[in-house]
Protein backbone atom coordinates (compact mmCIF):
# COMPACT_ATOMS: atom_id res chain seq x y z
CA UNK A 1 0.00 0.00 0.00
CA UNK A 2 1.28 3.35 -0.53
CA UNK A 3 1.02 6.47 1.74
CA UNK A 4 2.07 9.90 0.91
CA UNK A 5 2.80 12.16 3.88
CA UNK A 6 2.75 16.04 3.24
CA UNK A 7 4.29 19.11 4.34
CA UNK A 8 1.85 21.49 3.21
CA UNK A 9 2.70 24.36 0.79
CA UNK A 10 3.52 28.18 1.60
CA UNK A 11 0.07 30.24 2.01
CA UNK A 12 0.47 32.80 0.57
CA UNK A 13 4.31 32.10 -0.58
CA UNK A 14 5.22 32.55 3.64
CA UNK A 15 7.18 29.33 4.94
CA UNK A 16 5.75 28.03 8.36
CA UNK A 17 7.68 25.55 10.46
CA UNK A 18 5.06 23.09 11.80
CA UNK A 19 6.37 20.62 14.46
CA UNK A 20 5.12 19.86 17.06
CA UNK A 21 4.85 22.73 19.69
CA UNK A 22 7.28 24.45 17.16
CA UNK A 23 4.61 26.44 14.86
CA UNK A 24 6.05 29.90 13.61
CA UNK A 25 6.67 31.24 10.43
CA UNK A 26 10.54 31.47 8.68
CA UNK A 27 12.25 34.68 9.11
CA UNK A 28 15.27 36.34 7.54
CA UNK A 29 17.24 34.53 10.43
CA UNK A 30 15.63 31.44 10.96
CA UNK A 31 15.88 28.40 9.46
CA UNK A 32 13.98 25.38 7.68
CA UNK A 33 13.29 22.81 10.29
CA UNK A 34 13.44 18.93 8.98
CA UNK A 35 9.98 17.85 9.17
CA UNK A 36 11.37 15.35 12.09
CA UNK A 37 7.62 14.00 12.89
CA UNK A 38 6.60 13.34 8.89
CA UNK A 39 10.64 11.33 8.76
CA UNK A 40 9.70 9.36 12.17
CA UNK A 41 6.06 7.91 10.99
CA UNK A 42 7.55 7.12 7.80
CA UNK A 43 10.58 5.29 9.10
CA UNK A 44 7.91 3.59 11.13
CA UNK A 45 5.98 2.63 7.86
CA UNK A 46 8.70 1.35 6.19
CA UNK A 47 10.12 -1.18 8.47
CA UNK A 48 6.18 -2.24 7.82
CA UNK A 49 7.09 -2.36 4.53
CA UNK A 50 4.52 0.67 3.38
CA UNK A 51 5.45 2.37 0.41
CA UNK A 52 6.02 5.68 1.69
CA UNK A 53 7.30 9.05 -0.31
CA UNK A 54 6.93 12.54 1.75
CA UNK A 55 5.97 16.16 0.11
CA UNK A 56 7.86 19.16 2.07
CA UNK A 57 6.64 21.22 0.11
CA UNK A 58 8.02 24.01 2.74
CA UNK A 59 11.34 22.83 1.71
CA UNK A 60 11.28 22.11 -1.69
CA UNK A 61 8.91 25.35 -2.30
CA UNK A 62 6.62 22.68 -3.91
CA UNK A 63 3.00 23.94 -4.81
CA UNK A 64 -0.64 22.10 -5.33
CA UNK A 65 0.20 21.23 -9.16
CA UNK A 66 2.97 19.26 -7.85
CA UNK A 67 1.03 17.54 -5.05
CA UNK A 68 -1.51 16.96 -7.95
CA UNK A 69 1.33 15.20 -9.96
CA UNK A 70 2.49 12.78 -7.02
CA UNK A 71 -1.32 11.74 -6.29
CA UNK A 72 -2.04 10.76 -9.78
CA UNK A 73 1.91 9.22 -10.45
CA UNK A 74 1.93 7.69 -6.89
CA UNK A 75 -1.71 6.89 -6.24
CA UNK A 76 -1.95 6.44 -2.49
CA UNK A 77 -4.44 4.87 -0.36
CA UNK A 78 -3.43 6.96 2.47
CA UNK A 79 -2.53 10.15 2.65
CA UNK A 80 -1.40 12.09 5.80
CA UNK A 81 -1.23 15.73 5.78
CA UNK A 82 0.72 17.62 8.45
CA UNK A 83 -1.64 20.79 9.81
CA UNK A 84 -0.79 23.88 12.17
CA UNK A 85 -2.84 26.53 13.84
CA UNK A 86 -1.64 29.78 12.05
CA UNK A 87 -1.65 27.69 8.81
CA UNK A 88 -5.01 25.76 9.46
CA UNK A 89 -7.09 27.65 6.39
CA UNK A 90 -4.67 27.14 3.79
CA UNK A 91 -4.13 23.67 5.16
CA UNK A 92 -7.70 22.90 4.89
CA UNK A 93 -7.79 24.44 1.37
CA UNK A 94 -5.38 22.11 0.04
CA UNK A 95 -7.21 18.98 1.70
CA UNK A 96 -10.31 20.44 -0.31
CA UNK A 97 -8.02 20.15 -3.33
CA UNK A 98 -6.70 16.83 -2.54
CA UNK A 99 -10.37 15.72 -2.41
CA UNK A 100 -11.00 17.36 -5.70
CA UNK A 101 -8.57 14.25 -7.12
CA UNK A 102 -8.57 11.09 -4.67
CA UNK A 103 -10.84 8.93 -2.96
CA UNK A 104 -8.12 7.99 -0.98
CA UNK A 105 -8.25 8.38 3.23
CA UNK A 106 -6.95 11.77 4.24
CA UNK A 107 -5.88 12.34 7.87
CA UNK A 108 -4.17 15.02 9.84
CA UNK A 109 -1.78 15.51 12.36
CA UNK A 110 -0.72 18.01 14.96
CA UNK A 111 -1.18 20.19 17.74
CA UNK A 112 -4.43 22.20 16.13
CA UNK A 113 -6.30 18.72 15.26
CA UNK A 114 -4.91 17.16 18.11
CA UNK A 115 -7.08 19.65 20.28
CA UNK A 116 -9.97 20.42 18.22
CA UNK A 117 -10.59 16.79 16.39
CA UNK A 118 -14.30 17.73 16.11
CA UNK A 119 -14.20 21.62 14.95
CA UNK A 120 -11.63 20.44 12.40
CA UNK A 121 -13.52 17.40 10.97
CA UNK A 122 -16.66 19.37 10.93
CA UNK A 123 -14.73 22.02 8.86
CA UNK A 124 -12.64 20.23 6.76
CA UNK A 125 -13.01 17.31 4.30
CA UNK A 126 -10.14 15.27 6.27
CA UNK A 127 -11.30 11.69 7.39
CA UNK A 128 -9.70 11.81 10.41
CA UNK A 129 -7.47 13.14 12.72
CA UNK A 130 -4.53 11.82 14.80
CA UNK A 131 -5.17 12.78 18.49
CA UNK A 132 -0.80 13.76 19.78
CA UNK A 133 2.05 11.86 18.95
CA UNK A 134 1.22 10.38 16.02
CA UNK A 135 3.49 7.50 14.74
CA UNK A 136 1.85 4.20 15.97
CA UNK A 137 -1.14 5.58 15.52
CA UNK A 138 -0.49 6.48 12.04
CA UNK A 139 0.42 3.23 11.39
CA UNK A 140 -2.40 1.32 12.97
CA UNK A 141 -4.53 3.79 10.78
CA UNK A 142 -2.85 2.91 7.64
CA UNK A 143 -2.96 -1.15 8.72
CA UNK A 144 -6.91 -0.73 9.50
CA UNK A 145 -7.06 1.13 5.61
CA UNK A 146 -5.25 -1.78 4.26
CA UNK A 147 -7.17 -4.58 5.68
CA UNK A 148 -11.14 -2.09 4.95
CA UNK A 149 -11.13 -2.38 9.15
CA UNK A 150 -13.00 -0.50 11.07
CA UNK A 151 -11.34 2.48 12.61
CA UNK A 152 -13.32 1.89 16.05
CA UNK A 153 -10.56 0.39 18.23
CA UNK A 154 -7.96 2.44 16.82
CA UNK A 155 -6.77 4.33 20.23
CA UNK A 156 -5.84 8.19 19.87
CA UNK A 157 -8.13 8.71 16.33
CA UNK A 158 -10.82 11.08 15.51
CA UNK A 159 -12.88 10.08 12.46
CA UNK A 160 -16.14 10.34 10.43
CA UNK A 161 -18.64 7.34 10.08
CA UNK A 162 -21.84 7.64 8.33
CA UNK A 163 -21.88 11.48 8.97
CA UNK A 164 -20.77 11.13 12.34
CA UNK A 165 -18.08 12.23 14.23
CA UNK A 166 -16.56 9.87 16.61
CA UNK A 167 -13.49 10.23 19.02
CA UNK A 168 -11.51 7.22 20.07
CA UNK A 169 -10.05 8.52 23.17
CA UNK A 170 -6.03 8.22 23.86
CA UNK A 171 -5.15 6.13 26.79
CA UNK A 172 -1.35 5.73 26.79
CA UNK A 173 2.05 7.37 24.81
CA UNK A 174 4.40 5.27 23.47
CA UNK A 175 6.70 4.24 26.03
CA UNK A 176 10.08 3.30 24.41
CA UNK A 177 11.05 5.73 22.28
CA UNK A 178 14.08 3.58 20.94
CA UNK A 179 11.51 0.97 19.39
CA UNK A 180 11.43 3.11 16.95
CA UNK A 181 13.27 3.27 13.75
CA UNK A 182 15.56 5.88 12.35
CA UNK A 183 13.66 8.71 10.97
CA UNK A 184 13.52 8.40 6.84
CA UNK A 185 15.79 10.66 5.92
CA UNK A 186 16.50 9.48 2.45
CA UNK A 187 13.08 10.94 2.12
CA UNK A 188 13.71 14.62 1.39
CA UNK A 189 16.40 16.62 0.57
CA UNK A 190 18.49 16.69 3.45
CA UNK A 191 20.90 19.95 1.71
CA UNK A 192 17.68 21.87 1.79
CA UNK A 193 17.70 22.00 5.76
CA UNK A 194 20.44 24.94 6.37
CA UNK A 195 21.26 26.61 10.00
CA UNK A 196 21.70 30.28 9.61
CA UNK A 197 24.95 32.03 10.12
CA UNK A 198 27.19 29.17 9.79
CA UNK A 199 25.59 27.88 6.67
CA UNK A 200 25.53 23.75 6.76
CA UNK A 201 23.10 21.32 6.48
CA UNK A 202 21.61 20.26 9.75
CA UNK A 203 18.87 17.51 11.23
CA UNK A 204 17.59 16.50 14.41
CA UNK A 205 17.57 13.86 16.48
CA UNK A 206 14.61 12.77 18.95
CA UNK A 207 16.05 12.62 22.34
CA UNK A 208 13.18 12.82 24.60
CA UNK A 209 9.38 13.43 24.80
CA UNK A 210 6.80 14.37 27.56
CA UNK A 211 7.20 17.90 29.81
CA UNK A 212 6.05 17.39 33.28
CA UNK A 213 5.25 21.48 33.75
CA UNK A 214 2.87 23.18 33.61
CA UNK A 215 3.49 26.44 31.72
CA UNK A 216 0.50 28.41 30.80
CA UNK A 217 1.56 29.14 27.35
CA UNK A 218 2.68 25.75 25.59
CA UNK A 219 1.18 22.88 24.10
CA UNK A 220 4.02 20.59 24.51
CA UNK A 221 1.40 18.08 27.04
CA UNK A 222 -0.89 18.23 24.98
CA UNK A 223 0.82 16.29 21.83
CA UNK A 224 3.58 14.53 24.33
CA UNK A 225 2.27 14.30 27.71
CA UNK A 226 3.21 14.70 30.65
CA UNK A 227 5.32 11.86 31.24
CA UNK A 228 9.21 12.64 30.48
CA UNK A 229 10.08 9.19 28.51
CA UNK A 230 14.11 9.29 27.53
CA UNK A 231 15.58 7.29 24.55
CA UNK A 232 19.11 5.74 25.46
CA UNK A 233 22.35 7.06 24.92
CA UNK A 234 23.39 4.02 22.28
CA UNK A 235 20.60 4.76 20.46
CA UNK A 236 20.88 8.15 20.49
CA UNK A 237 24.69 7.97 19.64
CA UNK A 238 23.76 5.14 16.54
CA UNK A 239 21.69 7.48 14.63
CA UNK A 240 23.94 10.12 15.29
CA UNK A 241 26.72 7.68 13.62
CA UNK A 242 24.19 6.92 10.33
CA UNK A 243 23.48 11.22 10.41
CA UNK A 244 27.25 11.53 10.39
CA UNK A 245 28.28 8.43 7.67
CA UNK A 246 25.06 8.04 6.09
CA UNK A 247 24.14 11.86 5.56
CA UNK A 248 27.29 13.62 5.80
CA UNK A 249 25.69 15.82 8.21
CA UNK A 250 27.89 17.31 11.34
CA UNK A 251 25.39 19.85 13.09
CA UNK A 252 22.49 18.30 14.90
CA UNK A 253 19.70 19.55 17.20
CA UNK A 254 18.83 17.07 19.84
CA UNK A 255 15.10 17.76 19.49
CA UNK A 256 13.28 17.56 22.95
CA UNK A 257 11.22 19.46 25.17
CA UNK A 258 13.68 19.78 27.72
CA UNK A 259 16.63 18.26 26.38
CA UNK A 260 18.06 17.98 30.15
CA UNK A 261 15.52 16.94 32.44
CA UNK A 262 17.08 14.35 33.89
CA UNK A 263 20.86 15.00 34.42
CA UNK A 264 22.17 11.14 34.38
CA UNK A 265 20.49 10.76 30.80
CA UNK A 266 22.98 13.82 29.54
CA UNK A 267 25.79 12.46 30.99
CA UNK A 268 25.50 9.13 29.30
CA UNK A 269 24.66 10.37 26.35
CA UNK A 270 27.83 12.75 26.75
CA UNK A 271 30.07 9.75 26.92
CA UNK A 272 28.58 7.56 24.34
CA UNK A 273 29.47 9.92 22.27
CA UNK A 274 32.79 11.17 23.70
CA UNK A 275 33.46 7.13 23.97
CA UNK A 276 32.81 6.72 20.42
CA UNK A 277 34.84 9.35 19.42
CA UNK A 278 32.09 10.64 17.26
CA UNK A 279 33.08 14.32 15.89
CA UNK A 280 30.08 16.73 15.54
CA UNK A 281 28.22 20.29 16.80
CA UNK A 282 25.14 19.72 18.58
CA UNK A 283 22.83 22.07 20.34
CA UNK A 284 19.70 21.62 22.24
CA UNK A 285 16.77 23.22 24.40
CA UNK A 286 17.08 23.53 28.18
CA UNK A 287 15.60 24.85 31.58
CA UNK A 288 17.86 27.40 33.21
CA UNK A 289 16.62 25.15 36.15
CA UNK A 290 18.15 21.78 34.60
CA UNK A 291 21.58 22.63 34.07
CA UNK A 292 24.67 22.99 36.39
CA UNK A 293 28.38 23.89 35.90
CA UNK A 294 29.33 19.98 35.65
CA UNK A 295 27.25 19.09 33.31
CA UNK A 296 27.26 22.48 30.38
CA UNK A 297 31.00 21.72 30.63
CA UNK A 298 30.85 17.67 29.74
CA UNK A 299 28.15 18.79 27.53
CA UNK A 300 30.82 21.61 26.05
CA UNK A 301 33.11 18.56 25.50
CA UNK A 302 30.82 16.14 23.87
CA UNK A 303 30.11 18.65 21.10
CA UNK A 304 27.20 20.56 22.66
CA UNK A 305 28.08 24.48 20.48
CA UNK A 306 24.29 25.67 21.25
CA UNK A 307 21.48 25.92 24.21
CA UNK A 308 18.75 28.21 23.85
CA UNK A 309 16.33 28.77 27.84
CA UNK A 310 12.87 29.89 27.77
CA UNK A 311 13.48 33.04 29.79
CA UNK A 312 10.03 34.38 29.14
CA UNK A 313 10.32 37.37 31.53
CA UNK A 314 12.56 39.22 33.92
CA UNK A 315 9.85 40.12 35.99
CA UNK A 316 9.09 37.01 38.88
CA UNK A 317 5.42 37.54 39.17
CA UNK A 318 4.77 37.00 35.57
CA UNK A 319 6.99 33.83 35.14
CA UNK A 320 5.03 32.69 38.73
CA UNK A 321 1.64 33.71 36.90
CA UNK A 322 2.54 32.13 33.79
CA UNK A 323 3.84 28.41 36.28
CA UNK A 324 7.52 28.98 34.71
CA UNK A 325 8.41 27.56 38.12
CA UNK A 326 12.00 29.28 37.97
CA UNK A 327 13.52 32.24 39.44
CA UNK A 328 15.75 35.47 38.27
CA UNK A 329 18.46 33.71 39.92
CA UNK A 330 18.03 30.29 38.09
CA UNK A 331 18.24 32.11 34.45
CA UNK A 332 21.40 34.85 35.45
CA UNK A 333 23.15 31.42 37.11
CA UNK A 334 22.21 28.92 33.84
CA UNK A 335 23.74 31.87 31.43
CA UNK A 336 26.56 32.82 33.03
CA UNK A 337 27.60 29.00 33.31
CA UNK A 338 26.89 28.28 29.88
CA UNK A 339 28.66 31.09 28.91
CA UNK A 340 31.98 30.19 31.14
CA UNK A 341 31.56 26.54 29.06
CA UNK A 342 31.87 28.23 25.96
CA UNK A 343 28.66 27.19 24.41
CA UNK A 344 26.49 30.00 22.43
CA UNK A 345 22.63 30.68 24.02
CA UNK A 346 20.01 31.79 23.01
CA UNK A 347 16.74 33.15 24.75
CA UNK A 348 13.32 32.83 24.47
CA UNK A 349 11.64 35.71 25.90
CA UNK A 350 7.13 35.85 25.64
CA UNK A 351 5.93 39.67 25.84
CA UNK A 352 2.12 39.96 26.86
CA UNK A 353 1.68 37.46 29.48
CA UNK A 354 -0.69 37.88 32.57
CA UNK A 355 0.47 40.42 34.32
CA UNK A 356 2.69 42.44 31.52
CA UNK A 357 2.77 45.79 31.65
CA UNK A 358 4.65 48.51 29.48
CA UNK A 359 6.62 49.24 32.46
CA UNK A 360 7.31 45.38 32.65
CA UNK A 361 8.12 44.59 29.16
CA UNK A 362 11.09 47.50 30.12
CA UNK A 363 12.21 45.42 33.09
CA UNK A 364 12.64 42.06 30.96
CA UNK A 365 14.69 43.73 28.07
CA UNK A 366 16.85 45.29 30.80
CA UNK A 367 17.66 42.08 32.29
CA UNK A 368 17.88 40.25 28.38
CA UNK A 369 20.94 42.83 27.92
CA UNK A 370 22.29 41.84 31.65
CA UNK A 371 22.25 37.87 31.04
CA UNK A 372 24.20 38.97 28.04
CA UNK A 373 22.76 35.49 25.31
CA UNK A 374 24.08 35.98 21.94
CA UNK A 375 21.20 35.88 20.33
CA UNK A 376 17.07 36.37 21.75
CA UNK A 377 14.14 35.92 20.24
CA UNK A 378 11.48 37.88 21.42
CA UNK A 379 7.29 37.01 20.86
CA UNK A 380 4.17 37.94 21.70
CA UNK A 381 1.97 35.56 24.07
CA UNK A 382 -0.47 33.58 21.69
CA UNK A 383 -3.19 31.67 23.56
CA UNK A 384 -3.14 28.37 21.36
CA UNK A 385 -6.26 26.47 21.70
CA UNK A 386 -5.69 23.48 24.30
CA UNK A 387 -3.73 25.51 26.68
CA UNK A 388 -4.72 26.89 30.13
CA UNK A 389 -3.63 30.63 28.15
CA UNK A 390 -5.97 30.05 25.60
CA UNK A 391 -8.76 29.22 28.37
CA UNK A 392 -7.42 32.77 30.48
CA UNK A 393 -8.47 34.62 27.54
CA UNK A 394 -11.30 33.59 26.64
CA UNK A 395 -13.13 33.70 29.63
CA UNK A 396 -11.80 37.48 30.05
CA UNK A 397 -12.31 38.75 27.03
CA UNK A 398 -8.83 39.33 26.04
CA UNK A 399 -8.88 37.86 22.52
CA UNK A 400 -9.18 40.36 19.95
CA UNK A 401 -9.80 37.43 16.73
CA UNK A 402 -10.81 34.21 16.41
CA UNK A 403 -8.86 34.07 12.69
CA UNK A 404 -6.45 31.20 13.12
CA UNK A 405 -4.21 32.40 10.99
CA UNK A 406 -3.29 35.54 13.12
CA UNK A 407 -2.53 32.65 15.84
CA UNK A 408 1.52 33.64 15.28
CA UNK A 409 4.51 34.29 18.02
CA UNK A 410 4.89 37.34 15.43
CA UNK A 411 1.55 38.89 16.27
CA UNK A 412 -0.41 40.41 19.11
CA UNK A 413 -4.01 38.50 19.36
CA UNK A 414 -4.72 40.10 22.99
CA UNK A 415 -5.83 42.73 25.02
CA UNK A 416 -5.07 42.14 28.50
CA UNK A 417 -5.80 44.65 31.25
CA UNK A 418 -2.16 45.81 31.66
CA UNK A 419 -1.10 46.07 28.04
CA UNK A 420 -3.45 46.56 24.74
CA UNK A 421 -2.45 44.14 21.44
CA UNK A 422 -1.28 47.12 19.78
CA UNK A 423 1.01 48.01 22.16
CA UNK A 424 2.68 44.97 22.70
CA UNK A 425 2.76 44.40 18.66
CA UNK A 426 5.34 47.83 19.11
CA UNK A 427 7.04 46.60 22.10
CA UNK A 428 8.20 43.61 20.61
CA UNK A 429 9.68 45.39 17.69
CA UNK A 430 11.02 47.85 19.68
CA UNK A 431 12.65 45.13 21.79
CA UNK A 432 14.75 43.53 18.70
CA UNK A 433 15.82 46.59 17.39
CA UNK A 434 17.11 47.57 21.13
CA UNK A 435 18.92 44.22 21.76
CA UNK A 436 20.48 43.90 18.34
CA UNK A 437 21.27 47.15 17.39
CA UNK A 438 23.52 47.70 20.43
CA UNK A 439 26.56 48.75 18.66
CA UNK A 440 29.08 46.28 20.59
CA UNK A 441 26.89 43.45 19.61
CA UNK A 442 26.47 44.22 16.11
CA UNK A 443 29.90 44.95 15.31
CA UNK A 444 31.00 41.69 17.63
CA UNK A 445 28.37 38.84 16.68
CA UNK A 446 26.19 40.01 13.74
CA UNK A 447 27.73 41.49 10.41
CA UNK A 448 31.13 41.15 11.58
CA UNK A 449 32.24 40.72 7.67
CA UNK A 450 29.92 42.76 5.96
CA UNK A 451 31.22 46.04 4.52
CA UNK A 452 30.30 49.91 5.19
CA UNK A 453 30.98 52.65 3.56
CA UNK A 454 30.17 54.37 6.97
CA UNK A 455 28.92 53.99 10.46
CA UNK A 456 25.20 55.70 9.16
CA UNK A 457 25.17 52.93 6.37
CA UNK A 458 26.10 50.04 8.76
CA UNK A 459 23.65 51.27 11.27
CA UNK A 460 20.90 51.59 8.08
CA UNK A 461 21.79 48.63 6.97
CA UNK A 462 21.51 46.48 9.79
CA UNK A 463 18.30 48.07 10.95
CA UNK A 464 17.07 47.11 7.42
CA UNK A 465 17.74 43.45 8.12
CA UNK A 466 16.50 43.33 11.41
CA UNK A 467 12.90 44.96 10.31
CA UNK A 468 12.72 42.43 7.48
CA UNK A 469 13.88 39.69 10.47
CA UNK A 470 10.78 40.96 13.22
CA UNK A 471 7.86 41.81 10.35
CA UNK A 472 8.43 38.00 8.08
Amino acid sequence: MQILIINPPAANKIKYIREGRCEQRLSSFQYTMPPISLLSIAGLMEREKFEVKILDCISEELDFADIKREINAFAPALIIINISTATYYSDLEIVKLIRDITSCHITAIGVHVSVLPEIVLKESLLDSTIIGEPELTCLKLAKAIEKKSSLKEIEAVSFKDDGKIIHNPRISFMEDLDKLPFPARHLVKNKNYILPLINRPYTLIISSRGCPYECIFCTARQYYGNKIRLRNSKGIADEAVEVIHKFNIKDIVMWSDTFTLVRSNILEICDEIKKRNLKFNWMCNSRVDKVDEVLLKEMKEAGCSGISYGVESGVQAILDKAKKAITLKQIEDAFKWTHQAKIQTLAHVIFGLPGETKSTIKITLNFVKKINPDFAQFYCAIPFPGTELYSLSEENGWLITDDWSRFELNQAVVNTPGLSAKDLAKARKQAFLSFYLRPLYLTRRVLPKMVFSNWAHFLRQSKNFLNSWIES
